[in-house]
C-alpha cells in the first residue's frame, strides 16, 4: 500500500490540516443530518477557521463538501466577511476548471459553505509523491489551468493565492482552481489586505504590499508551472529551467520566465496569452476562448481512473476522496 500523504493545509488558513480520508469524528459524528438536507459522512480536515466535512447532499443525492465557520472565528465579523465573500465571489465564476460552490447557510449558530466534493488529491500532494510531471501531463495541466484562471479574471476576479495546493485533480484527471477564501474583487481591493495569500507564491508586488493586479495571479502561475515542469521550487535553485531539466521545450521555459519577471508590465496580459504562448497552444486558446473545457489529448491519457505511470515508475495520480482544496501537505 503506498504512503499516504501528510494532511494539508488548504481549505482555511495556514494552520489548517485535511486529510483525503475522515479522520476523527468532529462536531457533528458521523451519521448526523443537519437541516433535514445533509447527512455527515466524516470529518475531512480541521483549521484554525473551521472544520470540513464530506456530506451527502439529500435532496440532490450527490456528495459534497461542507466548510464550517470554527465557534472562534465567529466571534469576530472580519471572519464571517471574508466567508460570505469568499461565497460571493466564487459563485460569479462558472467554469469546469474552477470548483463549485453551491450554497451558504447557518446550523447551530454556525455558518457553512456547501461546494463541490472532489474525489482526488490536490498538486503539491501529486509533485510531492512523484516528483515533476511528464511535460506532456504538465501542458495538460496548464492549459486547464490557464482556462480556470482567464474565466475568473473575465469576471474581475483575482485568486491571491495560487499555488499547488489549490489545484485539485481528480481521478480522471480533471483539474479545478480551489479555495477562493481570499480572492477579491479586483475592483475591491483594500490596501490593508492585499498581502492575503501564501508567501512562497506571491508576486513580489504582492509581498511588498503595492497593487495588486491579474498579473500578480499570473506570476504565482509562474512559480506552480516551474514545479511542475522542473519538480523544484524557483526559491530553492537559482538555475534556469533548461539548465534543471535537460529536454525542456524552450517555448516552456520561455512562458516560465516571462511569467517570473518582477516587473508586471513585462509579463504576459492574460493566461489566454500564456496559454497562446505555450507549444501547440494556438488552438487551445481558441478553443478556451469559446469557453469550452478543452485540451489537446483531451479523451484519452487522463481517462484511466487508475493513474499513468510517470518517468519514475510511480502513478501520476490516484482516486482518493478529499474535499476541495484537497489531500497533501502543502509545505508553505
Amino acid at each position: 500500500m503506498p504512503d499516504e500523504p501528510k494532511p494539508t493545509r488548504t481549505m482555511f488558513d495556514a494552520g489548517a490540516s485535511y486529510s483525503s480520508q475522515s479522520i476523527e469524528e468532529g462536531r457533528f459524528p458521523a451519521g448526523t443530518t443537519l437541516a433535514g438536507r445533509y447527512r455527515i459522512l466524516g470529518l475531512l480536515g480541521r483549521g484554525g477557521m473551521g472544520e470540513v466535512y464530506r456530506a451527502l447532499d439529500l435532496i440532490l443525492n450527490q456528495p459534497v463538501a461542507l466548510k464550517f465557520l470554527s465557534e472562534a472565528a465567529h466571534t469576530g465579523e472580519a471572519a464571517l466577511a471574508r466567508f460570505r465573500n469568499e461565497v460571493r465571489i466564487a459563485r460569479q465564476v462558472s467554469h469546469p476548471n474552477v470548483c463549485r460552490v453551491y450554497d451558504i447557510g447557518v446550523i447551530e449558530g454556525l455558518h457553512f459553505l456547501s461546494m463541490e466534493y472532489v474525489d482526488g488529491e490536490n498538486l503539491a500532494s501529486l509533485l510531492r509523491r512523484i516528483g515533476r510531471l511528464p511535460s506532456d501531463k504538465a501542458l495538460e495541466f496548464t492549459r486547464r489551468i490557464c482556462a480556470g484562471l482567464a474565466a475568473a479574471h473575465e469576471r474581475g476576479v483575482l485568486h491571491r493565492d495560487l499555488k499547488p495546493a489549490n489545484i485539485m485533480i481528480d481521478g480522471r484527471g480533471h483539474v479545478r482552481i480551489t479555495d477562493f477564501g481570499i480572492a477579491a474583487l479586483a475592483a475591491e481591493v483594500q490596501i490593508g489586505d492585499i498581502r492575503s495569500g501564501t508567501p512562497a507564491y506571491m508576486s513580489p508586488e504582492q509581498k511588498a504590499g503595492r497593487e495588486v493586479t491579474a498579473r500578480s495571479d499570473l506570476y504565482s502561475l509562474g512559480l506552480v508551472l516551474h514545479e511542475m515542469f522542473t519538480g523544484k521550487r524557483h526559491g530553492d535553485s537559482q538555475s534556469s529551467p533548461a539548465t534543471l531539466v535537460k529536454d525542456l521545450d524552450p517555448a516552456i521555459e520561455r512562458v516560465i520566465l516571462r511569467l517570473l519577471d518582477a516587473d508586471p508590465r513585462n509579463r504576459p496580459s492574460s493566461a489566454l496569452n500564456v496559454a497562446m504562448a505555450l507549444p501547440g497552444g494556438d488552438p487551445i486558446a481558441a478553443a478556451l476562448a469559446g469557453g469550452r473545457n478543452a485540451v489537446a489529448g483531451d479523451g484519452g491519457g487522463f481517462r484511466r481512473k487508475r493513474g499513468i505511470p510517470a518517468a519514475n515508475g510511480h502513478r501520476l495520480f490516484r482516486r482518493r476522496g478529499c474535499p476541495v482544496g484537497g489531500a497533501g501537505a502543502d509545505q508553505q
